[in-house]
């Protein structure tokens, strides 16, 4: 065999060891086996998956600007479904999350999460009245809304559901699938929706890291956060 064609295979060979070198580490950075922290985990669950990305939305936060998929990068956040009628399981899990944020401040944390609320009702949760509604909880929440098909969109990575039921005067109840247009009646008549509790953590790539079941624990959930962030 000539030198040419050593040098030849040399040079493939460096060129293979060269790419994989950087496949590896672009890989591992970015689909770290988190796997090996659940065990110190209190009151969470991973469900970090970099081949399960948010799709593109267009929502409006609760000064009319814009948000998307940007505002989620850069910065941690913690995101919950909510809706402004709800009776009782979204205000205790705002007000949840309202105390984590303060338990981080206090520990003197050099990162805490942003804090967000996005709705599933739309129809009456509009910016104005989720300003209301999300700063009485913590004058740092920013409240979503927008368009229902965008919202739908958006919570299917999360696995999140929820269900319309609406009630008739003789107390007949009819649940609406999120994907169900609401009768035209609906809104005077009134109407709840059922849905998971879960609270949410994004990383900075602006992709759904972990995630919170209900009843939550802001003391264990914090500790959760503060392990996240020191090994991301």
């Amino acid at each position: 065999m000539n030198n040419k064609l050593l040098s030849g295979i040399g040079v493939v060979a460096l060129v293979i060891a060269i790419f994989y070198f950087y496949w590896w580490n672009i890989n591992t950075s970015s689909n770290k086996n988190y796997q090996d922290l659940t065990k110190q985990l209190k009151v969470s669950h991973i469900i970090h998956n970099p081949d399960k990305k948010l799709l593109s939305f267009s929502l409006v936060d609760h000064n009319n600007n814009k948000f998307d998929n940007n505002n989620f990068k850069g910065k941690w956040t913690l995101l919950s479904f909510i809706y402004t009628h709800c009776p009782d399981i979204c205000p205790t899990g705002l007000m949840d999350m309202s105390i984590l944020k303060s338990t981080l401040i206090k520990r003197d944390v050099n990162i805490v999460p942003s804090l967000v609320a996005i709705t599933f009702d739309p129809a009456r949760d509009t910016p104005s009245v989720l300003k209301t509604y999300v700063t009485h909880f913590d004058k740092d929440f920013l409240g979503v809304s927008g368009d229902q098909v965008q919202i739908n969109q958006l919570i299917r990575p999360f696995g999140t559901y929820y269900e319309r039921v609406i009630y008739a005067k003789n107390g007949k109840s009819t649940v609406l699938k999120n994907d169900e247009p609401l009768p035209k009646d609906a809104l005077e008549s009134g109407y709840l929706i059922n849905h998971t509790a879960w609270i949410y953590l994004l990383s900075p790539d602006g992709q759904i890291f972990a995630g919170f079941p209900a009843p939550h624990n802001p003391i264990k959930m914090a500790d959760d956060i503060e392990l996240f962030i020191k090994n991301y």
